[in-house]
């Protein structure tokens, strides 16, 4: 049986790493999605973009907010 588990990174490819993470999140992607796309769980990424400073979003993302005195 193959183990799905990744290989660790450290170093310099574990900051590269952390970087492209930050920049496709930042692009917009969950962290569920990178967690999803790459193998690892979300706390891995979680902390992986923490490590690299990522201004995390809050959780859920916005609701749709009633439009007011738009002519209705």
């Amino acid at each position: 049986m193959k183990s799905t588990r990744q290989a660790r990174k450290t170093g310099q490819d574990r900051r590269a790493f952390a970087e492209r993470l930050r920049a496709d999140y930042y692009a917009g992607s969950s962290i569920r999605n990178l967690a999803d796309r790459t193998g690892y769980s979300y706390g891995t990424v979680r902390n992986l973009l923490l490590s690299v400073k990522t201004k995390l979003r809050k959780r859920g993302g916005g609701r749709p907010r009633p439009r007011t005195g738009q002519g209705q």
